[in-house]
């Protein structure tokens, strides 16, 4: 084998290699323990999030500037009443409590609106939405970075099943 060749080879590898890195950490969502998040409401209570065992869950990870939150949270927001009835929403970002309290007046969506003590790459967060399906036993069933599509009546069944 010729040293042009072997340099060409270990070229495509750690090109390869910087690939799957860049990959799993902006298109695969992290191995959270969701319940042990520490996390806030506006009012800096702490708020516990295993006490919503027993009920299906969707945590969105989110912030008030990213465009694909606002359409996320707008259409989860849309079908919540008619089609998420029995499906609690979490909301949670990274910002300043501020920024929540204004998010959360602006929007008046009926979720639960929480702030986390940490900055989102601290917990392994490098790419937003992120979503997270809980089933009854607080399980993790479901996870997806960016955009889920919702109004698709085919994956909202799909989503839902999982949770039961």
């Amino acid at each position: 084998m010729t040293k042009k060749r072997t340099y060409i080879i270990l070229i495509i590898a750690i090109l390869g290699v910087l690939g799957l890195y860049f990959y799993n950490k902006y298109n695969v969502a992290p191995t959270i323990d969701i319940a042990k998040l520490d996390v806030v409401d506006q009012d800096t209570n702490k708020f516990d999030i295993s006490s919503l065992k027993g009920k299906k869950v969707i945590v969105s990870f989110y912030a008030s500037w990213c465009p694909n939150c606002i359409e996320e949270l707008k259409v989860l927001n849309s079908i919540k009443n008619q089609k998420l009835s029995d499906i609690e929403v979490l909301a949670i970002t990274d910002e300043s409590i501020e920024k929540l309290v204004a998010f959360k007046t602006k929007t008046q969506y009926p979720f639960t609106f929480l702030t986390i003590t940490a900055q989102f790459p601290e917990i392994g967060i490098n790419s937003i939405p992120v979503t997270y399906l809980l089933n009854t036993k607080g399980e993790i069933v479901y996870n997806n970075v960016g955009y889920v599509e919702w109004n698709d009546e085919s994956t909202l069944e799909h989503l839902k099943s999982l949770m039961e």
